[in-house]
């Protein structure tokens, strides 16, 4: 992976869809399948086999728990990106 790149997401936690039934909204992120965005970290010591993605369209708006200190990101599995070229 290559930082600044731009991906969209294929899964998440390796799946299509959640395999919870009672799963909150707020906290059903496999809505963001599909969704493009950019690697802006590839390492962190917390996060092992994650980047940092920043989306272009605001998680506020998709009504997702996203508390990051930067805005519209999340720590994503690198198994659920492609590259877009």
């Amino acid at each position: 992976m290559l930082l600044n790149q731009k991906i969209i997401i294929k899964s998440f936690l390796g799946l299509q869809n959640s395999s919870e039934d009672d799963l909150n909204d707020n906290e059903n992120y496999w809505r963001l399948i599909g969704e493009t965005g950019t690697i802006i970290e590839e390492s962190n010591e917390y996060f092992t086999n994650r980047v940092l993605i920043m989306f272009d369209k605001n998680l506020d708006d998709l009504k997702l728990i996203n508390h990051n200190p930067i805005k519209n990101t999340l720590w994503i599995l690198i198994k659920d990106l492609e590259i877009i070229i």
